[in-house]
């Protein structure tokens, strides 16, 4: 399963406010939140132009560059997601989020050594980030590596024990490893 990680609106809002002049705040930090609304409802056309005109007022801004990386990879445009998420770790190199979009990128296109590095990196920065646990495990099930997969999935779940689909794919995983006996009593 691939996983976006989507700025919350509240840091896109607080962003623009420390960085415009107060006279903007409220236009600029409302267009973040259409914007962020709009990709949400799924309507990406829209939400990318709001998210370019907010880029042009505010290049610097990492949760306009990680919406719009996220933007990119749901139009399947791959190269424009890894670029706005290579350039948010570039204006902060301490952004898991952004290497999490990244490692989607490089799983969808088949590099599974890529997109592993990365998850583990997002992880690193950010260790109770848990779509970055899921991102791991479903990449490292793509790489056959199952024994990974099962501590990816045990380690999300430690942070959160109520997701249901971590539940289910940890134990479909037990189960075709032949773990029947622990898959009963997933964790």
């Amino acid at each position: 399963k691939l996983f976006i990680t989507m700025p919350d609106t509240r840091m896109l809002d607080r962003q623009a406010m420390a960085v415009l002049h107060l006279g903007e705040v409220t236009v600029i930090s409302g267009l973040a939140e259409l914007a962020h609304r709009e990709y949400q409802a799924g309507d990406y056309e829209r939400a990318e132009q709001h998210c370019l005109q907010l880029w042009r007022q505010e290049p610097e801004n990492t949760a306009i560059l990680l919406l719009l990386s996220s933007i990119h990879f749901q139009c399947r445009r791959l190269e424009k997601s890894a670029y706005f998420s290579q350039m948010a770790i570039k204006q902060n190199p301490l952004m898991a989020e952004a290497y999490s979009n990244l490692g989607n990128v490089y799983k969808e296109k088949g590099h599974l050594k890529e997109a592993i590095d990365n998850y583990k990196q997002a992880l690193r920065i950010k260790p109770d980030f848990i779509d970055g646990y899921i991102n791991l495990a479903a990449a490292l099930v793509s790489a056959g590596e199952m024994e990974g997969a099962v501590t990816a999935y045990i380690t999300a779940l430690q942070y959160n024990p109520d997701l249901y689909c971590v539940r289910s794919d940890l134990g479909n995983l037990l189960k075709a490893l032949g773990r029947l006996d622990e898959a009963k009593v997933t964790p």
